[in-house]
């Protein structure tokens, strides 16, 4: 998914956000209602993402979803990582789910720039693009562990005892719901309130976003 465009031009998107409401979105034309809703997940604003999307790392760079909080920052910000996209998929899982539990713990939202989930998503974007980096493509576990941990500051015995608690094998299954939902229109994929989908080619600008996410949260 490409990263607004170039932002189109601003007649249309004001033109857009004036008329833009609750009423004006268009099921099938800016989101789609999930069939399998995300439970849990009322009032919440869902990345689903991988550390080999482009477009993912674009929006990371753009920090998409913290301009997003600055605005609407009653939402609840999570970020679902895909496994079934990559060599690493179930290893960038257990990584993630751990900077999301530590997160949590610390009471810093994970949308912040000083989250151990941004760290972390910024430490995989720059490994695979900046640095190329492919660990022996699923060869060597070990190396791509290494650049999560490192980002959080924290061991490979620490996230092997967090991987036997309850708190884990919670985030690691509501994660599984990535996986199909990526596969409706890739990633990343911004889901509101658990049940909307937003339609890529409605992001035509971060105010269009913005004001999509605005506005289906409004909606139950």
């Amino acid at each position: 998914m490409k990263i607004f465009g170039k932002f189109a031009k601003s007649i249309i998107v004001v033109a857009f956000l004036a008329g833009l409401s609750a009423n004006a979105l268009s099921e099938g034309k800016e989101y789609i209602i999930l069939k399998n809703p995300i439970a849990n997940a009322e009032n919440s604003l869902i990345e689903i993402f991988s550390y080999r999307c482009t477009h993912c790392y674009d929006h990371h760079k753009f920090n998409t979803m913290g301009k997003i909080k600055e605005k609407l920052p009653n939402l609840i910000y999570s970020f679902y990582p895909v496994s079934s996209m990559g060599d690493y998929g179930k290893q960038a899982n257990e990584i993630f789910a751990f900077a999301a539990f530590k997160d949590s713990a610390n009471k810093i939202n994970p949308a912040d720039k000083n989250s151990l989930t941004y760290k972390t998503q910024e430490a995989y974007f720059n490994a695979y693009f900046k640095k190329k980096q492919r660990w022996d493509n699923g060869k060597n576990p070990e190396a791509f562990y290494a650049v999560g941990l490192n980002a959080m500051g924290v061991s490979k015995s620490d996230l092997e005892a967090f991987l036997k608690t309850p708190e884990a094998d919670k985030i690691l299954k509501a994660y599984e719901i990535a996986n199909p939902i990526s596969q409706n229109y890739g990633t990343p994929a911004f889901v509101v309130n658990g049940k909307y989908q937003i339609i890529p080619t409605a992001i035509t600008s971060p105010e269009a976003l913005i004001k999509i996410v605005e506005e289906l949260s409004k909606q139950k």
